[in-house]
């Protein structure tokens, strides 16, 4: 088995990078030359052909390889926000700043299992949607924005929205996403859910528009 491997440090030491990325993707170049210069080229062979006492050194060299947490996040975050895009574009920065709220060990895993990360994009993302519409219920009548007062989280809501409008609508999709915003926030889940209800809307409104215009 080992004659079958490069003899070479250089290349050993790609070899063993590749394998380290595996276990921590944004720290594998400091790592990996941690673990190349405490050994010979017949112990980077032995980590190499097994990856239980790779998965031990990875570990034991992160103890002792400073590098401030939020550097990693800064570094994860950028990734995941990548791999997240991919499963869920419409609230894909909110998913991905819930997601950061874990901890590194957990972030690295997401990012090497594509099963585990979509589901946790899934679980993040109903508890997102769950917990900004409990807070529309909890919220006091009394208190509740009148027709010309947009919440925080309707603005988040909104971003989304003209995102979505833009593109086809590009003179008229601030107008649109303003005349949308007064919807209930039930309603507005509901047109970022489905493009079907959300075009249905759209039509409404730019009739209206329209029929300003006229005016």
């Amino acid at each position: 088995m080992e004659g079958e491997l490069p003899e070479t440090r250089e290349v050993l030491s790609e070899h063993l990078k590749a394998k380290v990325r595996y276990f921590n993707q944004p720290l594998a170049d400091q790592i990996t030359d941690m673990l190349v210069a405490e050994r010979s080229n017949s112990e980077i062979i032995e980590l190499l052909t097994s990856d239980s006492l790779l998965e031990k050194k990875v570990e034991k060299a992160l103890t002792s390889l400073y590098v401030p947490d939020t550097e990693v996040r800064e570094t994860l975050g950028v990734m995941l926000f990548q791999e997240v895009s991919e499963i869920e574009q419409e609230l894909c920065a909110q998913v991905t700043g819930m997601l950061l709220e874990l901890p590194v060990s957990s972030l690295t895993q997401l990012l090497k299992n594509q099963e585990a990360l979509k589901e946790a994009v899934i679980k993040a993302k109903k508890e997102y949607l769950k917990y900004i519409t409990e807070e529309e219920i909890k919220r006091p009548e009394e208190v509740l924005p009148g027709p010309k007062t947009i919440s925080k989280e309707k603005q988040e809501l909104g971003e989304i929205i003209y995102e979505k409008l833009a593109t086809r609508y590009p003179t008229e999709a601030s107008k649109l996403t303003g005349m949308l915003l007064q919807m209930e926030y039930r309603d507005l889940l509901r047109v970022i859910a489905e493009p079907e209800h959300l075009t249905e809307k759209v039509e409404l409104a730019l009739h209206v528009l329209q029929g300003e215009t006229k005016m």
